[in-house]
């Protein structure tokens, strides 16, 4: 029996499994950019990610509504008050910055909770030289995850700030000066959301991992304004202004606490922090910039780091 002829050597097939083709346009830097800015953001709020992951953003967003309408009522039903007791209240009305510094833990939190998402799994799972591969560079990387992180915070905290200050605007008082705290206290509030941002995500970056970095931001944060808290009381009662303004360089809440009040005339969140001067309100402005240019220099010398091993 003859062997049959051996067939001829198949050549290479390329086969169709299914993978939709790119036939689009190949978008610019900044469009990549701001992909990664509108992702990183739904991140910070758990969209696009498991039911556990809105568990957090969405319950704090929710607890720091709750003392915005309390004080919207208050407002509200200012008329109805005695005049004692209006007097009593209206410093307090008015001093919107005040709502940050009162509700500082529950902020902390947020930032604390949602850093990590941003900046800590890229770094430990070795997935953040696949944004690399693209043309953005690492410095827009972590400014897109900055600017996201700035931009839920800001949120966060602005809108039951509205919220209050709209029932301020429906009630029997001085439109003019709620106006101008109010203005005031979104600029504090957004020079707060970036401190607290680059803040926690230098933290983040450093441990890698969620839940150390969580606990290393409260800790942080939360520890330092103990003791800026017990320093200034102490200061309080010696009359000693030097100390208590030392004293608040050593937290972001009491930096920009002291900031806003010098830079715009506003009343500080609490008795026990003096009204800074000028001098001492360039000193805290500052203050503010070496938080935020410190924070930021480590961030990105860690991420630049982490991409080149």
């Amino acid at each position: 029996m003859s062997e049959p002829a051996s067939s001829p050597a198949r050549r290479g097939v390329i086969h169709d499994i299914g993978y939709q083709p790119f036939t689009g346009k190949r978008q610019s830097t900044g469009a990549v950019a701001w992909s990664l800015y509108i992702l990183s953001l739904r991140h910070c709020f758990g969209l696009g990610r498991s039911g556990k992951s809105k568990v957090m953003p969405w319950l704090v967003a929710a607890l720091l509504m709750v003392p915005a309408l309390v004080l919207a009522g208050l407002l509200l039903q200012l008329n109805k008050m005695s005049l004692s007791s209006q007097a009593d209240l209206f410093a307090p009305l008015a001093n919107y910055f005040g709502f940050p510094y009162w509700t500082q833990l529950l902020i902390t939190i947020f930032a604390a909770a949602q850093a990590p998402v941003l900046f800590a799994r890229d770094l430990r799972y070795r997935t953040v030289v696949l944004y690399f591969a693209r043309p953005l560079s690492r410095t827009a990387y972590i400014l897109m995850r900055l600017a996201a992180l700035t931009t839920a915070l800001f949120a966060v905290v602005a809108v039951p700030l509205t919220v209050w200050y709209a029932a301020a605007m429906s009630a029997d008082v001085d439109h003019g000066e709620h106006t101008r705290n109010y203005l005031a206290a979104i600029v504090g509030v957004a020079i707060l959301a970036l401190l607290l941002a680059t803040f926690s995500g230098m933290v983040s970056a450093i441990t890698t991992r969620s839940g150390l970095a969580v606990t290393a931001v409260i800790v942080a944060l939360m520890l330092t304004s103990g003791i800026v808290t017990a320093v200034q009381g102490t200061a309080y009662d010696s009359d000693n202004r030097t100390l208590s303004f030392i004293g608040a360089l050593f937290n972001p809440f009491t930096v920009v606490a002291e900031f806003v009040s010098g830079a715009f005339h506003q009343p500080t969140p609490s008795d026990s922090m003096p009204h800074p001067a000028g001098g001492w309100t360039l000193g805290f402005g500052i203050a503010a910039l070496c938080w935020l240019l410190g924070s930021a220099y480590v961030l990105l010398h860690r991420t630049r780091k982490a991409a080149s091993i």
